[in-house]
């Protein structure tokens, strides 16, 4: 199939701008709603419910940062609708999932290598001594952690290498619709403030909400956060993108993604960083969680790399036809 001449990139790119922009207008009005909700809620004869006192304790501890946060999610919401219009979306763009039983093989397949691997690059970090295990570990409770990383491994995928990518591979060659998903994920999860630097609640202003924005790309600022972090980012974006393409199907980047947010969050549950690697001593090689640092990268490209040869589709891969 021809790629279309109309480009999928602009209306993709002003619909971050319109989420981010309008997430800076909007969480100051939703700092102000939480406050007023905390006041009236502390007076009221609800307040010793048990829903209303866990929602007062989760008001008491957001930041700005985080209405900030829920505001850019309001508004991806609400803007998605639009978006899908412009630039048609439809079912001809996800691919296939069938047959499920050799999907769900390679889904698992892809999270056992990726969980596998990432958590034997930090025992290999606290055998240097970079990492220590806490002493009360707790490493039976898995069921959070599992939770959370096939709800992203799912959601991130049918977005990003299912919606995003089909809608790019309609709109130009496989190579440059390869290179913009890979570069829009590694955007998308690299924008945030750095997480020592918070607003105080008593100079939040209406324009309060650009100052977060600006944070989100300091990033951009420092040589070696930009190659531990937004390299190894590129590198599971890149990876994902290519096991979708080498094997038609999302399966495996389902796996592949859910086995490295597992990876990253029960190592991080389990350990307790040095103070060397909290200086940023380590740098760029090894940072403060396993997504961070040229040793996390080599390890993403290894995998991704190994997955593509296990389960590669019988044709050429896509990103190869033109």
């Amino acid at each position: 199939m021809q790629p279309h001449t109309r480009s999928a990139l602009p209306p993709l790119f002003a619909y971050l701008a319109a989420v981010l922009v309008g997430g800076a207008l909007l969480a100051p009005s939703l700092f102000d709603l939480g406050q007023w909700a905390q006041g009236w809620l502390s007076d009221s004869a609800m307040r010793d419910w048990g829903t209303v006192k866990w929602l007062l304790s989760e008001i008491e501890r957001a930041h700005f940062t985080r209405y900030f946060n829920r505001a850019v999610l309001v508004l991806a919401i609400a803007f998605l609708w639009p978006l899908l219009k412009a630039i048609r979306l439809d079912r001809s763009v996800l691919p296939t999932f069938a047959p499920a039983a050799s999907g769900f093989k390679e889904g698992l397949a892809g999270f056992i290598l990726a969980s596998g691997l990432l958590f034997g690059l930090g025992l290999l970090f606290i055998q240097i001594g970079i990492y220590t295990l806490k002493p009360d570990a707790a490493w039976l409770k898995l069921s959070a952690h599992l939770t959370a990383a096939f709800g992203a491994g799912i959601v991130e995928e049918l977005f990003f290498r299912g919606a995003l990518l089909g809608i790019l591979l309609r709109t130009m060659k496989p190579k440059t619709a390869f290179f913009w998903c890979t570069f829009i994920f590694a955007i998308v999860h690299f924008l945030r403030p750095p997480g020592d630097w918070q607003l105080a609640d008593a100079d939040v202003r209406w324009h309060s909400g650009f100052a977060v924005l600006m944070r989100l790309f300091s990033g951009f600022g420092d040589l070696r956060i930009f190659l531990a972090e937004f390299l190894t980012l590129a590198a599971v974006g890149a990876m994902l993108a290519f096991t979708r393409l080498c094997t038609g199907r999302l399966w495996l980047p389902i796996g592949l993604h859910a086995g490295w947010v597992f990876g990253l969050k029960y190592f991080t549950a389990l350990t307790i960083t040095s103070e060397a690697l909290n200086r940023g001593e380590t740098l760029p090689w090894i940072g403060s969680n396993l997504k961070i640092g040229l040793a996390p990268f080599a390890t993403v490209l290894f995998t991704g790399f190994v997955a593509s040869l296990l389960f590669r589709a019988p044709q050429t891969s896509a990103i190869n036809n033109r």
